[in-house]
């Protein structure tokens, strides 16, 4: 049977990630994230309690991005591969560009573009999620990932 990762979480920091497995064992786990971040844990860093294996862990810095979550047998096998999402840097940039068009900090008839670039950043942010949690689309992902980035780099419209 093979491994099926059952659930992703992360903390609102993103430096913590929690994975639970719905089948089977594996004996390490890795994980990759897009700055080329690579964990591996082994059995020894899995619980098991009411039927469920799982996993937490702490990194020191913020896991960005599409994250690939690779279960491996006792044989260095990749089982079946899991995806998902770190949101932090994309939620950050959402909540300051929120804030900034609900406040009127930019003082222009051109905030109604900020609300906009912030609609597209969101819609992005879920179709990456989406991707990644349901297609497996890792390059899909990513660019959706990356755009979305991309538009959290922009100067506002007004030049605030």
């Amino acid at each position: 049977m093979p491994t099926e990762v059952r659930k992703i979480n992360f903390s609102e920091d993103c430096k913590k990630i929690s994975v639970s497995f719905a089948t089977a064992s594996p004996t390490t786990v890795v994980i990759k994230d897009m700055n080329d971040v690579e964990v591996t844990l082994t059995s020894s860093d899995f619980t098991y309690s009411g039927g469920i294996l799982s996993f937490e862990y702490t990194h020191t810095s913020a896991l960005v991005g599409v994250l690939q979550v690779l279960p491996k047998n006792a044989g260095g096998t990749t089982l079946t591969p899991a995806y998902s999402v770190a949101t932090c840097k994309i939620n950050c940039c959402i909540g300051t560009l929120l804030h900034d068009v609900l406040n009127y900090t930019c003082k222009c008839d051109k905030c109604k573009e900020e609300m906009v670039r912030l609609e597209k950043i969101y819609l992005l942010l879920q179709a990456s999620i989406y991707e990644a949690e349901n297609t497996a689309n890792l390059t899909q992902a990513v660019n959706n990932y990356n755009k979305a980035s991309e538009f959290c780099l922009e100067v506002c419209a007004c030049g605030c």
